[in-house]
């Protein structure tokens, strides 16, 4: 089987920048893209913009945001679901968002090691993995997730992870539908992750800063 290119995530979560810097060294990550939609943090400002690229350029690594092609806030009433959230599905065939793929590709011809970066810790609960890793993954990347203690999840781990917490809400086969595949249960569950931890713009109710 041919290898395939890797691409890695991770969250800065409230570590001190040094250990966020060994999480990054210890992957050989030349290239940091940010998928929050704002590079900003009240609770760890370490991660704003500014000192974080300043930071990362001292120590030899690249800063982008993607807050366009990756950020999960959006307020186009285009890529919002019947219940005003934002739709994932909808957002992954957006021009902005196909073109951030693309310019992951041509970062990996330039010869960067890239991984994309979130605030939460866990990618379980942050879009990275819900919306953005499940179309890298079909476009042929490898997508790896580098955790707080310096290991690695994969892809399949995580959808692993859905399907076990989403079990008695996902279709099963059965007499009457005697077709339903693990694509079918896998589909269901990423849709279910997506209604839980969607921004929307029309909500009154407190969203955490984190809606990236």
């Amino acid at each position: 089987m041919e290898n395939r290119p890797i691409i890695y995530t991770v969250g800065h979560s409230t570590h001190q920048l040094d250990y966020f810097l060994e999480l990054l060294k210890e992957y050989g990550v030349t290239c940091l893209i940010d998928v929050r939609s704002v590079a900003a943090s009240s609770y760890n400002p370490q991660y704003n913009k500014e000192p974080l690229t300043n930071f990362l350029k001292s120590n030899g690594i690249t800063y982008l945001h993607f807050a366009e092609e990756f950020g999960a806030r959006h307020n186009d009433p285009d890529l919002l679901d019947d219940e005003g959230k934002v739709d994932f599905a909808k957002v992954r065939k957006s021009w902005a968002f196909k073109n951030g793929v693309e310019r992951i590709w041509q970062g990996l011809d330039k010869g960067f090691i890239i991984s994309l970066m979130c605030s939460e810790s866990e990618p379980f609960d942050c879009h990275r993995f819900s919306m953005v890793s499940i179309a890298l993954d079909k476009d042929g990347f490898d997508v790896k997730h580098i955790m707080k203690d310096k290991s690695l999840k994969t892809n399949a781990d995580l959808e692993n992870q859905l399907l076990k917490k989403y079990d008695k809400k996902l279709p099963k086969p059965d007499m009457f539908n005697p077709n339903i595949s693990l694509d079918d249960q896998l589909k269901e569950a990423y849709r279910l992750k997506n209604k839980e931890i969607a921004f929307s713009p029309y909500s009154k109710l407190p969203q955490e800063e984190n809606y990236d």
